[in-house]
């Protein structure tokens, strides 16, 4: 494994929705100003946040693992062909799955670094909470534990999505060659352990460990996401829930982990603590439709209420404006084809009411000049008061709402859990097999995305395919269709496909007067979807072993 830097925040950051710029200024670390770095609380604090400014950083969740690189891949957006620059050669190679592209390595490689070397950091952090705990007692007993919870989960969670993204499609061949699991905070080469001792023996122990550690400490579970200022006492250090692995994140992330594994029960069981939680729901309220339709100005399309763990992003109307809105550079880079949103999507009497469709998604122009839909998710609101400075202390903590929705980028929703508990229960062969229960945990998310309730006595094949398109719809801009892609072993229909509609010829036309037919579904054999969904390991990785 390669050499990473160890790096720390010195400086703690202004608390997040208070008009901060900036969560931390950074110093390289050693011995020294590492026990300076840990001689306070503030420090402790300090050096978490690090963590999950890194995590929010663009060769992680802020851009290549959300709406970029690893949706591109999942094929939502079709890319103009006719560009031979550079960026579209690469954006063309994700949606073809080259990973021989110069530009693709780089980004891939890219990833894999910062993700060890934020791994890393963490292991640094976790040593030093485990001194603490047996040396100066800097952090109280409850701060001690939810603070070794958080990093014990970003810890599982960078390594599940490295094993996600680098390791075997888990249903076909789970021994096969998976990641290195980092627990060291010395730079030295790990061995690459098999997919199946990985995920089982160091990320749902991880992962376990966070969650009974959180079970104990994490004020989520009985305040909610305290998503307000404390203007009090003036510490946020456990305030603002929702851009911390806390307790609800750190389940639906274990969840998430088991059926990654295939394993149906337990990944029931980890859905269901938040499913069957009428509190979670108190706490996670579904978003209000008065918050989206005819509401031009400043509408929650990141649905934010809903979602459990995230990142705070000042500049988040940039990445529709780059990415989707070509507003920055004359081009929409990120669209799907023509019909895609909505002919296959939300097309129909049933889905065109959706809430998702009515306000993350507008009529807008391909580059070749087609009919097709812009995403709008990540579109900045307007806030006209967010820097006015307001004396009333109610007024103010609602501007600090306003300032959330508008800032915030989700990770991991509650919406997850419907479909993994709909999942297990609704697959034939799964040990708790049960479609009347799995058709009512889909038909709760299609009545909280303004759909109809279809009842329990459909088929299963039905629940399947709108399984399917429930995640592409949920999901598009969070990094989880390649995934579930992956997962299921799956091929991309037309459906599924935003990329470029499928047509396989099925009858050659002969004699001549016969038309052709042609079937529309993803004929991709097994060989095929092993180098669509399992990347390479970044050379430099291979080099150094």
């Amino acid at each position: 494994m390669k050499k990473y830097i160890i790096i720390f925040p010195f400086l703690l950051s202004c608390m997040l929705l208070c008009g901060c710029t900036d969560w931390l200024d950074y110093k390289p670390s050693d011995k020294q100003s590492e026990e300076q770095q840990f001689s306070s609380k503030e420090g402790f604090y300090a050096a978490v946040n690090g963590i999950y400014t890194r995590m929010s950083g663009n060769s992680l969740y802020g851009k290549y693992l959300s709406y970029d690189a690893i949706d591109i891949l999942g094929q939502y957006y079709a890319v103009e062909q006719s560009d031979e620059s550079d960026y579209y050669k690469y954006l063309r190679a994700l949606t073809e799955w080259d990973y021989s592209n110069e530009s693709v390595i780089n980004v891939l490689g890219s990833i894999w670094n910062e993700a060890y070397s934020t791994i890393m950091n963490i292991n640094v952090v976790l040593k030093n909470i485990e001194e603490d705990a047996v040396g100066d007692n800097i952090l109280p007993e409850q701060e001690y534990k939810m603070l070794k919870g958080e990093m014990l989960a970003a810890r599982a969670m960078l390594h599940l999505d490295m094993l996600r993204l680098f390791g075997p499609i888990m249903a076909k061949n789970p021994d096969g060659r998976g990641i290195p699991y980092n627990e060291s905070t010395e730079p030295q080469i790990l061995s690459i352990l098999p997919a199946s001792t990985v995920l089982t023996g160091y990320i749902i122990r991880d992962l376990t460990e966070a969650e009974a550690l959180l079970l104990v400490s994490d004020p989520v579970l009985t305040d909610g996401p305290r998503a307000e200022y404390d203007f009090v006492n003036m510490d946020n250090s456990m305030r603002y829930r929702q851009l911390r692995l806390n307790y609800y994140a750190t389940v639906l992330l274990t969840a998430r982990a088991y059926l990654w594994g295939g394993d149906y029960s337990n990944a029931l069981i980890e859905a269901r603590k938040l499913t069957d939680d009428s509190q979670v729901r108190e706490f996670f309220p579904v978003v209000e439709s008065g918050k989206l339709l005819g509401n031009s100005s400043d509408p929650d399309r990141m649905f934010s209420t809903e979602c459990l763990f995230g990142y705070y992003n000042k500049n988040r109307g940039l990445i529709y404006d780059y990415s989707f809105g070509g507003g920055n550079t004359g081009k929409a880079l990120l669209m799907p084809r023509t019909g895609y949103v909505d002919g296959i999507l939300f097309g129909g009497q049933y889905w065109v009411g959706d809430w998702r469709f009515q306000s993350q998604w507008t009529a807008g122009k391909t580059l070749d000049g087609n009919d097709s839909y812009q995403m709008v998710k990540f579109k900045e609101i307007t806030d006209s008061g967010r820097d006015e400075v307001i004396g009333n202390k109610d007024e103010n903590e609602l501007l600090q709402t306003q300032k959330f929705y508008g800032s915030f980028s989700s990770l991991i929703k509650l919406s997850e859990a419907y479909y993994i508990a709909a999942e297990c229960l609704g697959t034939t062969g799964s040990e708790v097999y049960n479609l009347p229960a799995a058709w009512g945990y889909l038909n709760r998310m299609f009545l909280d995305r303004g759909n109809y309730n279809w009842g329990p006595e459909n088929a299963e094949v039905y629940l399947q395919d709108w399984l399917t398109q429930e995640y592409i719809r949920e999901f598009v801009g969070e990094g989880q269709k390649f995934f579930y892609f992956k997962r299921r072993n799956m091929g991309f229909d037309n459906d599924y496909n935003g990329q470029k509609e499928v047509k396989v010829m099925t009858d050659a036309g002969f004699p001549p007067f016969i038309p052709p037919t042609y079937d529309t579904k993803d004929k991709a054999t097994d060989e095929q979807k092993e180098k669509r969904f399992v990347l390479p390991l970044p050379k430099d990785e291979l080099d150094n072993r």
